[in-house]
């Protein structure tokens, strides 16, 4: 063998993250990643991983890719905390010797703090983030529970749409017309109100997973998506065996998804009001409370924000206006879009009341705060020109 052979057949394998940490560790298996964490947290965060979380926010939220790479390495770290929390060690344990090493401890701080992170690098929890976990569900995750799984049209549906290469603008147009003749052709052969619902969601799913895959800047693939999610909600469900808090929860869902891409815009209330939730305004109160709760937690602020304007929406279309001001309180001035939806439907009603106490109730610091000032302002005078108090 040759000098230059013996080289190559002893240089060591790159290490990108995800391998075991090959040295003397805590029982269990940690990765290179899992021990980097560790040893940032012990040298630059005194071993404690909420300071350690503070700083990882503050150094990956900036930069050209804002917060690109800060959702993948918090899923991480929040998915290792909790193995540390199960086996009782703290990140001193896990790390070890290793923050006497000078190389280890530089290295740590520039795969924690600095460098980008590569495909090749991510561990499974950096793959499967909360936002993707989260979107998922909101496609296909309450499936099994639809009276017909929409599985089976949404196979056909992928059948005649290329879902796996990126598609530019003009082969957007194509994909867009493709899919408005494969839901025609599906629906006419749909039998029965559970068949038909199984077809038009499994169309939405088709539909939001080509958005993700094309370059839609004519709108054409978007302008179908509005009209697929008004015909979806339009499907009488209640006569089906759909189970409402089912029905429900993914159509929530299914809204948060279908918003990304405009679907929604401006066509809220009237969804809600086609899907009948007149009757299920407190059923659906309660699970968007519980959404909220569940995208807060996972640091999914807008999502969060959305479904608290969703609810609102929800009550506009039950004509639930005792409602607005407590939705409003809770909202504030991050959305003026469904705060206006509230103080247009109270006015229509000449509840003139209602509509300055939901202005009142978001009146707090907030993205559009001068909004809700300015629209106060303009509400008092509106009033006042038609002798109303």
């Amino acid at each position: 063998m040759s000098t230059a052979n013996r080289a190559t057949s002893r240089r060591r394998r790159p290490t990108f993250g995800p391998e075991p940490w090959p040295h003397p560790a805590p029982s269990g298996e940690w990765s290179y990643w899992d021990v980097w964490f560790a040893v940032a947290c012990v040298v630059d965060c005194g071993g404690d991983w909420e300071a350690f979380d503070v700083r990882l926010t503050r150094e990956r939220s900036g930069g050209v890719m804002r917060g690109a790479y800060l959702e993948p390495l918090w899923s991480h770290l929040a998915d290792l905390r909790e193995r540390l929390a199960a086996d009782g060690l703290g990140a001193g344990e896990l790390a070890r010797g290793a923050v006497r090493d000078p190389k280890v401890v530089a290295r740590a701080r520039s795969k924690v703090w600095k460098q980008a992170l590569e495909g090749r690098a991510k561990t499974a929890p950096m793959r499967w983030t909360p936002s993707r976990r989260l979107s998922e569900r909101a496609v296909t995750g309450a499936w099994p529970r639809f009276p017909v799984s929409p599985q089976g049209p949404y196979e056909a549906f992928a059948g005649v749409v290329d879902l796996d290469r990126h598609h530019g603008q003009w082969a957007t147009m194509a994909v867009a017309e493709v899919l408005a003749e494969a839901t025609v052709a599906q629906v006419g052969e749909a039998v029965g109100a559970a068949r038909l619902l199984a077809v038009r969601r499994a169309a939405l799913a088709c539909g939001l997973r080509a958005l993700r895959v094309c370059d839609d800047s004519c709108g054409t693939l978007g302008e179908w998506l509005r009209r697929a999610v008004a015909e979806y909600a339009a499907v009488p469900w209640r006569r089906t065996a759909m189970p409402a808090d089912v029905f429900w929860q993914d159509f929530l869902e299914l809204l948060v998804e279908v918003g990304d891409f405009g679907g929604t815009y401006r066509q809220e209330a009237e969804l809600f009001l086609h899907a009948g939730v007149g009757s299920d305004v407190d059923l659906v109160e309660t699970l968007a409370r519980a959404l909220h709760s569940e995208y807060a937690s996972a640091r999914l602020d807008f999502r969060a924000r959305e479904i608290l304007g969703l609810r609102a929406y929800a009550q506009v279309a039950a004509g639930a206006v005792d409602r607005f001001a407590a939705t409003a309180t809770v909202l504030g001035s991050e959305d003026w879009q469904p705060l206006e939806a509230m103080v247009s439907y109270a006015l229509q009603r000449g509840d003139a009341a209602s509509a300055r106490a939901v202005l009142r109730a978001a009146d707090r610091p907030g993205f559009h705060r001068d909004w809700v000032r300015r629209r106060s302002i303009e509400l008092a005078q509106e009033l006042d020109g038609e002798g109303l108090t």
